[in-house]
């Protein structure tokens, strides 16, 4: 087909061979991006994406197996962005209590609503898919990681050795998920500053009175 042309050569012995060009997988991730905004990850399919790039479906499984494999391509780089941005700006605040509130308020409230709650999409590629996406926890581990090395910084070294930091982890990604989900059905719930104050109190204890 004409469509996939730029994709063939064919090698010394004449065997066709796909060839993966870096401005093809661009044009894949940005229109499969505008489509998960515009449609929703579940809504918008392979075709349509193939349609919107003006190439071939078959192509696009020449650069990544599943939808999947084109959302975490996309997300995990955002993703990671925002964490970074909060890790920045967490570690110019002095306060332990008052970085803990601003960095459990990113995850739980800022993220989870930014853009038009576009981290749903994530959680709609991750709840539709199975085990024979192949799914990789890249996101997963980078999440716990940030968040461990962020909330590391705001306990003692007495308080942090009675903490259960890696169970901490999930229980931060779990509630991640949860209101980046309510942040499409309810967004008045997600990450209010009673849920921060809690967890703040269940990980550094009581605020000292003045």
């Amino acid at each position: 087909m004409a469509l996939c042309r730029n994709h063939e050569q064919y090698s010394p012995l004449g065997a066709m061979v796909q060839v993966k060009k870096d401005s093809v997988r661009a044009r894949i991730l940005e229109t499969a991006d505008r489509l998960f905004q515009q449609k929703g990850f579940i809504a918008a399919t392979i075709g349509q994406i193939a349609k919107e790039a003006q190439m071939a479906s078959s192509a696009i499984y020449v650069y990544f197996p599943s939808k999947l494999d084109i959302a975490l391509a996309i997300f995990e780089p955002k993703m990671i962005a925002e964490l970074e941005v909060t890790q920045a700006k967490a570690s110019r605040m002095k306060d332990p209590r008052k970085r803990l509130a601003y960095i459990l308020s990113r995850l739980w409230h800022d993220i989870p609503l930014q853009n038009n709650n576009y981290f749903n999409n994530l959680i709609q590629a991750l709840v539709v898919s199975s085990r024979d996406d192949n799914y990789r926890p890249t996101i997963l581990m980078e999440l716990k990681t940030r968040i461990a090395q962020m909330v590391s910084t705001c306990v003692s070294e007495q308080r942090l050795a009675e903490l259960d930091l890696d169970a901490f982890t999930d229980l931060a990604v779990m509630a991640f998920d949860g209101f980046v989900i309510n942040g499409h059905l309810n967004p008045n719930i997600v990450g209010g500053k009673r849920v921060i104050d809690m967890a703040c109190q269940m990980i550094l204890g009581p605020e000292a009175s003045p």
